[in-house]
């Protein structure tokens, strides 16, 4: 293999503030970890205390938070959905200012929220306008939104979906077209498109927009196509969802719903895409340009469901994520082999095994795995081009030393497929797997 495959992480419950949908999750400009759950928001501390800084209105729906240095600012997709508060003169010291629902006319609401050369950036929902706040917006009565600062998307007649600063380049996410904007510093509106310069792919589901400061990547398509991911970084993107992937998210039913967040953890940085309805997470790890599947496991132990995390964030020098359900916020960690006590499932399927159309005598199977964990892992096989796998048979991984798990004399093939499934285990990285095998004459 070219590829160590080390196990994905694990987690613990850090926080539970209240029961109910953890919607966003935010590292403050300060370095406060901010949640909102149900419709509590709250402020998380690094002991994993929690202080509520007021409510917004109900529900299980994605929200977006973002803040200039002075103000936090909350978004919900509503017509009236906004809600802003003052921080802290201090870093993570000091109190929130109450929160507030904005009243201000000239807010129309907005599904997505960001931020560019202290303007707060927001989108008209289903409209082709997009508009911004007063720079350095504090409150509705010192710095009430100017009714003029609207701008429309125009190089394609497509509504507006989403928004985000990456670097100092807007994008304006159509439902088929992406625009591209940068800081003109004009007074009648601070920002201009770049001109003959657009993005031929839009954007499927709003909360699958998810960026750092280098790059942007969402679930989007063209005008003559399906769903697939896009990265985007400068003034250009490109598609980076495989085939056989794409294959799986055309065929999902809960596209225009899709979660998509990033986090950083050990130098790699992950996009996760995870279909509520479906049940389904997509990994993307963007330093090594690889995709896997994560899931979590029901009570039961055995059923799949789809990573149970619907936020992310990074504070505190910490990984942390959101529950879909019952309102728990967990510390995401690779010294964690469970998903807050519920084993996590290790697969790895490998390529068809076909010799030149004639059968192979399959002599032995050998895993290269890193030793110190001692758990067993099921090896098994299909020889009907993965319909059917026959039952399987457990190689234990040392404890210590060097040890190469092997299965010998495993029949006769004339298409097979391999793969491993173990649970746990967090040192036991899977380094390669060799077989051992020899055509035979008819």
């Amino acid at each position: 293999m070219e590829y160590t495959h080390y196990p994905t992480p694990g987690s613990k419950a850090f926080a539970t503030p209240e029961v109910g949908v953890v919607r966003c999750l935010y590292n403050s400009t300060q370095g406060d970890l901010i949640a909102v759950v149900g419709s509590g928001v709250y402020v998380v501390q690094a002991n994993g205390n929690t202080t509520k800084i007021g409510t917004i209105s109900p529900g299980s729906g994605q929200v977006r938070m973002q803040d200039n240095g002075i103000t936090l600012f909350i978004v919900d997709g509503t017509p009236k959905g906004g809600w802003y508060c003052s921080l802290p003169i201090k870093p993570q010291q000091g109190l929130y200012g109450a929160l507030t629902q904005i009243a201000d006319s000239a807010f129309y609401g907005s599904r997505t929220i960001s931020i560019l050369d202290t303007f707060f950036l927001y989108t008209n929902p289903d409209t082709t306008n997009w508009y911004v706040g007063t720079s350095e917006f504090s409150d509705e009565s010192t710095t009430p939104f100017d009714s003029t600062y609207v701008a429309s998307k125009t190089s394609y007649p497509d509504a507006i979906v989403g928004i985000v600063a990456v670097g100092q380049t807007i994008w304006l996410f159509g439902s088929q077209e992406t625009e591209l904007w940068y800081t003109s510093g004009s007074a009648d509106f601070p920002f201009q498109r770049l001109p003959s310069l657009s993005i031929g792919a839009g954007c499927v589901a709003p909360y699958s927009i998810a960026a750092n400061s280098d790059v942007v990547l969402w679930l989007g398509k063209d005008k003559a196509g399906l769903p697939r991911v896009y990265l985007g970084a400068e003034q250009t993107a490109q598609p980076i969802s495989t085939f056989a992937i794409e294959n799986f998210i055309q065929g999902y039913v809960d596209c225009v719903d899709a979660i998509g967040n990033i986090y950083q953890q050990e130098g790699h940085t992950f996009y996760v895409l995870t279909f509520p309805q479906t049940g389904k997470t997509w990994v993307y790890d963007l330093s090594t340009g690889l995709w896997h599947e994560r899931c979590s496991l029901a009570s039961d132990g055995k059923t799949e469901v789809c990573l149970r995390a619907n936020a992310w964030a990074c504070a505190y020098g910490k990984v942390f994520c959101g529950d879909p359900e019952n309102g728990t916020i967990y510390e995401v960690s690779l010294d964690l082999d469970t998903d807050a006590g519920i084993p996590i499932k290790r697969q790895r399927s490998f390529p068809h095994a076909i010799g030149d159309g004639r059968r192979m005598i399959h002599r032995k199977l050998m895993l290269d795995m890193q030793n110190g964990s001692g758990i067993a892992v099921n090896v098994d096989w299909s020889d009907d081009r993965g319909q059917t796998f026959c039952a399987p048979v457990a190689l234990q991984i040392g404890a210590s030393g060097n040890v190469w798990p092997t299965i010998w004399r495993l029949g006769i093939a004339r298409d097979r497929v391999y793969r491993l499934t173990w649970a746990g285990g967090q040192d036991a990285a899977l380094m390669g797997v060799f077989l051992d095998a020899d055509t035979v004459a008819t």
